[in-house]
């Protein structure tokens, strides 16, 4: 084994040590990106009717916090909705002619479901299906808050059991989650739209902090704020670090020395921020033709920014090395 080899051995043996105890998947808009699902610059196309024209580095959440027109939320939560279904339904229907679209994915759940009791925890800011496909692909027994699925309603204590189960906490709602208007929470299909139903999804604005308030999102946020306090350590899929949800509870817990393992294409400067101040971390990201590694950790003679041949940012090949 070579100097390159034997470093990037060491490498992955720190983040499987990292990722040995129970760690919690974040999983962002970045991570279903490679399966065809728009990216945050897809969305704002579909934003631009309503917000006009707006910068490249602009705030999106600004953006629409300016609108104060409850219908007119109401019709961009639509149109958004339409958007991420559209591929979403494409996504599915690749998975339906390549029984291994999903086996990158399914990696990962084994990967963490290894450890006993067998449970995992995955946060998730994303309205897709693409973990809902992928862990039934897979037969894993897994609950969003929903038990069944059509006209199942949601309940809380579907994320407390204690062994067996994927708990998929979407704080922001899912394609297939429907409102009808009294406090009412529905699952349908995604290929029902049903006019007297409002789609339960936050938007990426101001009023979010609002709508956090109400079921299923305030039971939801709970849930993932109780799930952060007890992390053993953070498995991080592109996520942008922009979510005031999900992230401040997150860089505590990684200030104080919780560890945590990224990978995504390209990290956001709210990322590197955190980073700067945490005490164990491995970033992998996507240099060229290589995968440029940033990592930190006490005791490790190994310079902290290197670069190695290959995809490893990515989540088949960061898991053909760990497993």
């Amino acid at each position: 084994m070579n100097d390159t080899d034997q470093k990037k051995d060491e490498i992955f043996r720190l983040a499987q040590r990292f990722l040995k105890n129970h760690p919690i998947t974040i999983w962002g808009s970045g991570a279903t990106i490679p399966y065809g699902l728009p990216s945050m610059s897809e969305l704002v196309e579909v934003l631009r009717p309503y917000i006009g024209e707006i910068a490249e580095d602009a705030d999106l959440e600004t953006a629409l916090g300016k609108l104060d027109d409850d219908s007119q939320i109401d019709k961009i939560r639509i149109d958004v909705r339409k958007a991420v279904f559209k591929k979403d339904r494409i996504c599915l229907e690749k998975s339906i002619k390549n029984s291994k679209h999903f086996s990158a994915v399914i990696k990962m759940v084994e990967f963490f479901d290894r450890p006993h009791p067998r449970k995992v925890d995955i946060l998730t800011t994303n309205y897709d299906c693409v973990l809902e496909y992928a862990l039934s692909e897979a037969n894993c027994n897994f609950t969003d808050g929903f038990i069944g699925r059509s006209l199942s309603t949601f309940e809380q204590e579907h994320f407390e059991k204690e062994s067996n189960i994927v708990n998929l906490i979407k704080v922001h709602g899912s394609l297939n989650w429907f409102s009808d208007g009294n406090n009412k929470l529905l699952y349908l299909p995604n290929e029902y739209e049903v006019s007297a139903l409002t789609p339960v999804m936050i938007l990426p604005s101001d009023r979010k902090y609002k709508e956090s308030y109400r079921e299923p999102y305030r039971t939801l946020i709970t849930k993932s704020d109780e799930i952060i306090e007890k992390a053993e350590s953070f498995f991080v899929v592109g996520f942008g670090f922009r979510d005031d949800h999900i992230t401040p509870k997150v860089e505590k817990k990684i200030e104080s020395g919780t560890p945590i393992v990224i990978i995504t294409k390209e990290a956001t400067d709210p990322c590197k921020e955190k980073l700067e101040r945490a005490e164990k971390y491995i970033l992998l990201e996507k240099n060229k033709s290589e995968t440029n590694i940033t990592f930190k950790s006490k005791g490790s003679s190994l310079p902290e920014n290197c670069q190695f041949q290959g995809d490893y940012w990515q989540l088949n090949q960061f898991f053909t090395e760990v497993l």
